[in-house]
């Protein structure tokens, strides 16, 4: 019991919560977590979510987002209700600069990807989710990811630094692997043109969730009384490539050792067409995002790399890069299998 009131206390030093009290009107609250990016608040009135993004998020970022949930709040969509200050507002501003969104507390069930039916309603529900918004009007974020113009010009440069500054920490064998892989990488930066050269334009846009997985499914919440299953998590929302949503979902739920389960792969693209249409290009898209998507992930890990790192730092990083190298081997070796099992499941 005093270990948990120190670890309370340590949380209630945060001057963002002091503005939290006083700008959000939820009553006493009587038990304090931290929760990712934010804290999770239970409160006389309910349990909430705030949501405390750093100092660099746009207001126009933070209006996206309360525009979003209005949204799907109107269309009856299952996501967090947003609360607004006592002025009205629907988002705070702190002191320090952070920005911070108050939402209720969603519980989220506990997602078994080794469930096929839990797999099954998480595809289906993120379906539901991009019907609801396929009726928001397109807003575009200028804060999403690396662009592929970014990653071609300046992935193969970090990179390069990269191997440099871990290879001090690496035994001869390390650095010739990690000189195997980074060769590959490079290669495969100096292909991203051609790689989406196929029909990308043409590829259905719309409001993607951004940040789909196990975390943001609601399996069995309540809504007016009613179970019903929906999403969490709306911070990464862009209007980007529907196909990118579904990425994610054969990320969370088919990815197996070495690779992918291309049955699973086959059930996820079919739970997601009892609900809405898969056009033939995105089932062929869908290896090209998991791709990039890996060497989106390489280039923010070789970028951010300084000299003076912790060695475990390095070494940590070391170890992820040569997986990503081998899982995009995977994907190049197995493109055309991996399309067919997704068009396998397509409803015409």
């Amino acid at each position: 019991m005093k270990a948990r009131h120190q670890a309370l206390d340590a949380v209630l030093e945060d001057p963002v919560l002091d503005e939290v009290g006083t700008q959000y009107d939820v009553g006493h609250w009587w038990d304090v977590q931290s929760v990712g990016s934010g804290y999770r608040i239970a409160a006389e009135a309910g349990e909430y979510l705030v949501e405390v993004s750093p100092a660099g998020r746009s207001d126009a970022s933070l209006r996206f987002e309360v525009m979003l949930l209005t949204h799907l709040a109107d269309r009856a969509f299952l996501a967090p209700r947003l609360v607004r200050t006592r002025a009205g507002r629907p988002w705070h501003r702190s002191k320090t600069g952070a920005s911070v969104l108050v939402s209720e507390w969603v519980t989220v069930g506990a997602v078994d990807a080794d469930l096929a039916q839990h797999r099954r309603r998480s595809v289906r529900v993120l379906a539901e989710y991009h019907a609801a918004v396929r009726s928001f009007p397109p807003r575009l974020r200028a804060d999403g990811g690396p662009t592929l113009f970014t990653l071609e010009q300046q992935g193969p440069a970090a990179l390069e630094a990269f191997v440099g500054i871990s290879g001090w920490y690496l035994d001869a064998d390390g650095r010739q692997r990690l000189r195997s892989g980074a060769s590959y990488l490079w290669r495969q930066y100096v292909r991203l043109p051609e790689l989406l050269h196929a029909g990308g334009a043409t590829l259905p846009r719309l409001v993607v969730h951004g940040d789909f997985g196990r975390s943001a499914v609601v399996l069995d919440g309540l809504r007016d009384g009613l179970t019903v299953d929906g999403l969490a998590g709306f911070a990464r929302a862009s209007y980007d490539f529907r196909a990118l949503d579904i990425a994610a979902a054969i990320k969370t739920f088919a990815r197996v050792p070495g690779g992918f389960d291309l049955e699973r792969c086959a059930d996820l693209v079919a739970a997601y067409t009892e609900v809405d249409h898969l056009s033939p290009g995105e089932v062929e898209a869908l290896p090209r995002i998991l791709r990039l998507e890996r060497l989106s992930r390489v280039f923010r890990l070789t970028s951010r790399l300084e000299e003076g790192s912790p060695e475990s730092v390095i070494r940590e990083l070391v170890r992820v890069v040569n997986n990503e190298a081998v899982h995009l081997r995977w994907l190049e070796e197995h493109q055309g299998a991996l399309i067919d099992a997704l068009g396998s499941a397509l409803v015409a």
